[in-house]
């Protein structure tokens, strides 16, 4: 236990040195565009978007998943996502022919674009994610804003129930996500990704729950470590929200 504590502590200076570089050339980029559609063009804008997408985005290079959002505030809002990028492929994102076509023949349906961010996937927080996996019909987008200073007490307890989850075969699919460019820095975004709304995942070997195994790899401090990770973050710096795969728009559905 002490060399596990050790190790944790380990993790979290790597964490807190790593968040505050701007970038880093061995993560792993993401990047996301939110869209508001014109009212009432939501299925010209579709039509346009998948015929962009398997003109464009055919090759993994390329390769590009749209979603939906269902519910929250930015409810019919549509977000194009690409990931497991180097730090290399930024440098020939603008001005390419995909986003010629884009200005031509779609954006002429979109009301407001929120603005890309570009983020990196923490990998010690995510779970069962890889790039072999097709997407995933739904998700659910579970924001966190930590407080300045308290990045150590909000990787502590994700961390553990990472180790959890790693541990006892959880089936489910989660990946951590923190700002690069375009937003708050202190944003973390966890995404539990799920073909079916029965079946978000499960402890495939025992019937105990995420607590009572997290009691016992860590001497019972799920409630204290849960405390603690609450207060690092901000009163207003918790939000959820459920997005839904547009098939059409995203390369190789």
């Amino acid at each position: 236990m002490k060399k596990l504590f050790l190790l944790n502590l380990s993790l979290v200076a790597v964490f807190i040195f790593s968040a505050n570089a701007q970038t880093n050339p061995n993560w792993e980029y993401w990047t996301s565009n939110r869209l508001e559609i014109k009212k009432g063009m939501s299925a010209e804008f579709e039509k346009a978007a998948s015929l962009k997408t398997k003109k464009f985005n055919t090759t993994p290079e390329t390769a590009i998943s749209t979603y939906k959002v269902m519910t929250g505030p930015d409810q019919g809002k549509y977000e194009r996502i690409q990931g497991y990028k180097d730090i290399s492929w930024f440098n020939g994102v603008n001005g390419n022919e995909g986003m010629k076509y884009w200005m031509k023949n779609v954006s002429e349906f979109v009301n407001q674009n929120d603005g890309r961010i570009i983020w990196w996937r923490i990998k010690n927080l995510s779970h069962n994610w890889n790039p072999e996996s097709k997407p995933t019909k739904y998700f659910h987008r579970v924001i966190r804003i930590v407080k300045p200073g308290k990045l150590g007490d909000f990787w502590r307890f994700a961390n553990r129930i990472t180790e959890v989850y790693k541990k006892h075969n959880f089936t489910g699919i989660q990946a951590c996500f923190n700002v690069v460019s375009g937003g708050n820095e202190n944003m973390m975004v966890f995404v539990d990704a799920f073909n079916d709304f029965t079946d978000q995942g499960k402890f495939p070997d025992t019937d105990k729950s995420l607590k009572e195994l997290y009691n016992e790899m860590y001497n019972g401090s799920y409630d204290r470590d849960l405390e603690i990770y609450n207060d690092a973050l901000e009163m207003w710096g918790r939000q959820k929200e459920l997005l839904s795969l547009v098939p059409e728009a995203t390369t190789g559905m």
